[in-house]
């Protein structure tokens, strides 16, 4: 059976570096017809790296997301986030707090870039 709307299934491609797990998410992009986003997170340290700096601060920026996005200039491309597992965090906050908004289905409707400052349905 196939069904009418699709709620954006995730998968999880581990493996060591070099057997493509990127490769295979440009495959599943192009057989889909969605655009292709890779985000690398590797050494992300900030949750405003994610969810984007608040126009407050000089030099302001969206979050990856957003800035992904923007760069595909699509709104529903096919999302490869690779380097989840080099994360880390400090003092300015936890950005897999962030990224939990971003992957999870209940959460991800109405995620809040703090740059734009209005809810985004991912």
């Amino acid at each position: 059976r196939r069904t009418n709307k699709l709620r954006g299934p995730i998968l999880c491609l581990v493996g060591p570096p070099g057997v493509g797990k990127t490769s295979l998410g440009k495959s599943i992009a192009e057989a889909t017809g969605r655009d292709f986003v890779r985000v690398s997170l590797g050494g992300v340290r900030d949750e405003s790296e994610i969810r984007g700096h608040r126009r407050t601060y000089i030099g302001s920026m969206p979050g990856r997301i957003i800035q992904s996005l923007k760069k595909a200039k699509t709104g529903n491309p096919l999302f490869l986030l690779d380097e989840i597992d080099k994360m880390g965090m400090d003092h300015r906050g936890d950005p897999s707090a962030a990224l939990l908004e971003v992957l999870d289905p209940a959460q991800n409707s109405t995620f809040n870039d703090h740059y734009l400052e209005v809810d985004y349905d991912l």
